[in-house]
């Protein structure tokens, strides 16, 4: 396993301010071996053209940094012009994925919860996202779906029914344990059944607020007091042979600490 950060989760940062701090981190003994992208880090570089992306792709490289996935916001489920939207942007996404040299794309497959989304919608949804796919795929790079609460993948049943929805059978999953919390589901039960689906592995901890969700207190990733037993999760993933990315994920000023304290604990995990 190998561990990444994921720049979602630093909007208000540049990426190049991103980088410089990856460099004092790695200056201090911290392991970061890849960024997961947001695509609004990379959106300046690929309106500035090719060439800066290959340029781009470059720095990484001589930073030995991978880019594991490109994250998107796409959802294929709000109507059928926001359906054509996600389309483009998902060709969009590929390219920059082409250019740096990122296997894949996250997408969310879904804007409602699972037991709200009718059969209508579901498959509607659905035929979005194999197109989306198709798309991504012929361009070099794979299509990954976030498992998240208040989506289409955000249980153990929808999650056995996405997967067995997709031609093939080979839907790539970015497996997040602490996005079962919300809905008070374990994540190693599902992690256990939909495992050889799973491409990719986001860490984050919290202390939840069930009645106010954004209330919620973002503690590292491996603090016992957490709601989420991460070393349980990494333990579960080595035991199965994992050897993709973990990317930590915190999110703004409120998450920074988190993640800089996770980023201490990780030296000494087993990704």
């Amino acid at each position: 396993m190998k561990w990444s950060v994921c720049t979602t989760g630093m909007k208000e940062r540049s990426l190049e301010d991103i980088l410089k701090l990856v460099r004092a981190w790695r200056a201090s003994g911290v392991r970061v071996d890849g960024l997961e992208l947001w695509v609004g880090h990379v959106e300046p570089y690929a309106a500035a053209g090719r060439m800066a992306l290959e340029e781009l792709a470059s720095r990484l490289a001589d930073e030995g940094l991978s880019v594991p996935v490109i994250s998107g916001y796409t959802y294929f489920s709000r109507s059928p012009r926001d359906r054509d939207s996600d389309l483009r942007d998902v060709r969009r996404y590929a390219e920059m994925a082409s250019a740096l040299g990122g296997p894949a794309i996250r997408t969310f497959f879904g804007h409602l919860p699972s037991r709200a989304a009718s059969p209508e919608l579901w498959d509607e949804s659905l035929a979005a996202l194999v197109e989306a796919r198709i798309i991504a795929r012929g361009m070099g790079s794979d299509l990954l779906v976030e498992t998240h609460y208040q989506t289409f993948a955000d249980s153990l049943d929808s999650l056995r029914s996405l997967l067995h929805s997709v031609p093939g059978g080979d839907l790539g999953l970015i497996f997040d344990a602490a996005n079962f919390n919300p809905d008070h589901l374990d994540p190693l039960e599902v992690l256990r059944e939909v495992y050889p689906a799973v491409r990719h592995v986001h860490c984050k901890n919290y202390h939840w607020n069930h009645e106010a969700w954004y209330q919620s207190v973002p503690v590292s990733a491996f603090d016992p007091s957490g709601d989420v037993d991460n070393d349980r999760v990494l333990r579960e993933l080595a035991a199965r042979g994992y050897q993709g990315f973990v990317s930590l994920e915190y999110f703004g000023r409120r998450g920074f600490p988190a993640l800089l304290r996770s980023l201490e604990e990780a030296r000494w995990r087993s990704a």
